[in-house]
């Protein structure tokens, strides 16, 4: 709420940083990389996993409040109930539910490695991608109540629109949209990998980057609109901001701005390929974190 950007970093650390001026205001130090996106609770403690296997709880002045130890490393972006539960998946096969106070609430079987961050539904469903090709659905009860399969890893996180319906990135190269029940309604594919989670922008058009170079835009019923170009592999997650703009970085090293009719609105160099999903600010600030070790706002 106080337009603070928080990052994790290779280097082992969380960055706080002011995101009216730029200036850094707080680091914390981790004992591994920080690959995923830290979240912040209503309350401002920001939740990071490291992978040195541990979740921490940080005060919004960088003072540790607790930290609690997975099975294996994690590259799992904390997912935050209303109840102030955090969710997390690890490499250990595992999905965690950890209180706000700390302590471990549940560990769910996965049959899979977790490299995406579970998504929770509007109502309560929770729903974690697998590399055993299978997306876990739990219940608000923590009961697992079905599976849903596709033929690759599912790395990107899913979509959960608010009727129920849920969209499946998967690195065989298909977004899966599957009903609340778990029917499949459709499956789009594409010539490669998708690692990319699937963004909604008005209209109902869906946006996701995939490994054939391209930013794509299919419709509710997931039929493709346009396809953007870009020069290398975008596994950039989209954010589409309030007039429909789409943005993402790609491995060649550039942030785009892309018009929801598919053209380019502008684009910017920086000097490291960028994998890291843009987020879009209060009053329309874009930020996004590079491989050449800086992260770049944009108004």
């Amino acid at each position: 709420p106080d337009s603070t950007v928080y990052v994790g970093s290779t280097d082992g650390k969380v960055y706080a940083i002011d995101g009216h001026t730029g200036a850094l205001r707080w680091t914390f130090p981790t004992f591994a990389a920080v690959w995923a996106g830290p979240a912040v609770a209503p309350d401002g403690t920001v939740y990071a996993t490291s992978v040195d296997h541990h979740l921490y709880a940080i005060r919004n002045d960088g003072q540790l409040i607790w930290s609690v130890e997975t099975g294996n490393c994690s590259f799992s972006s904390p997912t935050l109930a209303p109840d102030g539960t955090v969710f997390i998946g690890s490499n250990d096969r595992k999905l965690y539910a950890v209180s706000a106070d700390g302590h471990i609430r549940m560990t769910l079987p996965t049959g899979g490695g977790v490299a995406s961050s579970p998504t929770l539904g509007a109502d309560g469903t929770l729903y974690v991608g697998t590399d055993h090709r299978t997306v876990v659905v739990v219940a608000p009860s923590g009961q697992v109540v079905r599976e849903l399969l596709t033929e690759g890893p599912v790395r990107g996180a899913v979509a959960a629109t608010p009727t129920g319906d849920v969209l499946v990135p998967s690195e065989d190269g298909s977004i899966y949209a599957f009903d609340a029940h778990g029917a499949l309604l459709w499956k789009t594919k594409t010539t490669s990998a998708i690692d990319s989670s699937p963004a909604f922008g008005r209209d109902h058009v869906i946006y996701f980057g995939a490994f054939d170079r391209s930013l794509h835009a299919v419709d509710a019923g997931g039929h493709e609109k346009w396809t953007f170009k870009t020069g290398a592999p975008v596994t950039s997650s989209p954010a589409v901001s309030d007039d429909g703009t789409v943005f993402f970085g790609s491995e060649d090293k550039k942030l785009y701005a892309v018009g929801p009719d598919g053209t380019l609105v502008w684009s910017f160099a920086t000097e490291g390929p960028i994998d890291s999903s843009p987020a879009i600010g209060p009053t329309g600030e874009v930020v996004v974190g590079s491989r050449d070790g800086s992260v770049y706002c944009f108004r």
